[in-house]
C-alpha cells in the first residue's frame, strides 16, 4: 500500500485515519500504562510456569505469551506478556499493577532461585496492524487487537528516538502513530477487552472473553488453576463479556445497565462510535446467552448482541 500523506492532527477525522492504519497497515504507540518487570534466575522459567495461565514450554527466546496472572481464589490480578529472552524473561504488565503483582509474586518464592524486579527505565512500545512484522525483525510479537502486532522494548533515552523510527517506518508502509484515544476505540470495535477497563481483579478468566488466547488447560498446576478448571468442566462463569451494537449516535458510559424486558441482565464496560455505528463491550449475566440477538436496551436503546467477546475478531486464538 503507497504511504498516505500527512494525517489530520486533531479530531474524529484523525482518529478515522488512526483506525485504518491498524486495520489495513499499522498503527505505532508507546503504551504509557505497560511497565516491565525482570524476571531472572536459574529457576525463572520453571517457576514462572507455575505462575501464569498460559504455556511457558518450549517457547523460544525472542517469542512471547499471552496470559494471566491470578489471586489464589482463581480472579484476574494482571495481564501479562511474557517476553522470553536469552538468560531471562520480561513481564509486560499494567503499569498499575506493579506493586501488587511483586507482592503476589514474590510470596511464591520459596527455594527457587529467581529474582524479580520493576525495570522502571523500561518502556513499551507497540505496532499494531497486519504489516506490523514488516517495520523490524527483532522485538517480541504480541497481537493485542487480533490483527497482527509487534512490540519492542526500549530505554528511557532510547524512547523517543525509536517511537521516531518505527513511526517513520510505519508511514512507508501506509500507516503511522496512532493516539490513545483511537486506541481505546480500537479496543471496543474489535471487541478486545482491556484491563482495568473492561477486565480485572473482579473477573475470572473465562468472564474476560480471553481464555481462548491467555489459557491453557493441557499444562501443569499455577496459582489460581483450581477456580479456572472448575468452572470449565463443572459449570459456567457468572458472566461473560460480549459485543454489542447499539442504536443511536452517542456512546454509553461504563456501568450503564443492559436490559431485556425491563430487567437488567448486564453492564457496559466500555463504548466507541465507529463506522458502523456505536458499539460497546459489556457482561451479559448468565442465563441469558441464549436469547435471541434483538430485544436488549441500553441506556433506553435498542441494541443487539453480536456474540460473545471469545468469538469475535479481537481474539484470535492461537492452536495449543
Amino acid at each position: 500500500m503507497p504511504a498516505r500523506g500527512p494525517r489530520p492532527k486533531t479530531g474524529l477525522m484523525a482518529q478515522a485515519n488512526e483506525l485504518d492504519w491498524l486495520e489495513d497497515s499499522v498503527g505505532v504507540l508507546a503504551l504509557d500504562d505497560r511497565a516491565i518487570i525482570s524476571v531472572g534466575g536459574d529457576d525463572a522459567r520453571e517457576w514462572l510456569q507455575g505462575q501464569i495461565t498460559n504455556q511457558l514450554e518450549h517457547v523460544e527466546p525472542g517469542s512471547s505469551v499471552y496470559g494471566f496472572v491470578l489471586t489464589l481464589k482463581g480472579r484476574i490480578l494482571a495481564d501479562v506478556y511474557a517476553l522470553v529472552r536469552e538468560g531471562e524473561l520480561w513481564l509486560d504488565v499494567p503499569a498499575a499493577q506493579v506493586d501488587a503483582l511483586l507482592e503476589r509474586l514474590d510470596r511464591y518464592i520459596i527455594m527457587e532461585d529467581v529474582d524479580l524486579e520493576h525495570q522502571n527505565r523500561l518502556h513499551v512500545v507497540a505496532a499494531q496492524g497486519p504489516r506490523s512484522n514488516e517495520l523490524r525483525a527483532d522485538g517480541w510479537p504480541a497481537d493485542r487487537l487480533g490483527q497482527g502486532g509487534r512490540q519492542w522494548v526500549v530505554t528511557d533515552a532510547e524512547l523517543e528516538s525509536e517511537r521516531t523510527s518505527l513511526i517513520a517506518r510505519g508511514q512507508e508502509l501506509g500507516g503511522g502513530a496512532v493516539g490513545s484515544e483511537a486506541w481505546a476505540r480500537a479496543h471496543v470495535l474489535y471487541g478486545r477487552p482491556r484491563f482495568g477497563v473492561d477486565f480485572g481483579a473482579w473477573t475470572y478468566p473465562q468472564e474476560s472473553g480471553l481464555s481462548p488466547i491467555a489459557v491453557s488447560f493441557n499444562k501443569g498446576c499455577y496459582i489460581g488453576q483450581e477456580t479456572v478448571v472448575m468452572l470449565e468442566n463443572r459449570g459456567k462463569a457468572p458472566k461473560v463479556l460480549w459485543r454489542w451494537a447499539v442504536e443511536g449516535s452517542v456512546a454509553p458510559s461504563a456501568k450503564t445497565s443492559i436490559t431485556l424486558n425491563g430487567s437488567v441482565v448486564g453492564e457496559v464496560t466500555s463504548a466507541a462510535v465507529g463506522p458502523d455505528g456505536v458499539r460497546a463491550l459489556g457482561f451479559l449475566k448468565r442465563g441469558h446467552e441464549s436469547e435471541r440477538p434483538e430485544g436488549f436496551e441500553i441506556a433506553g436503546l435498542p441494541a443487539r448482541a453480536l456474540g460473545a467477546v471469545e468469538t469475535g475478531p479481537g481474539v484470535r486464538a492461537e492452536p495449543r
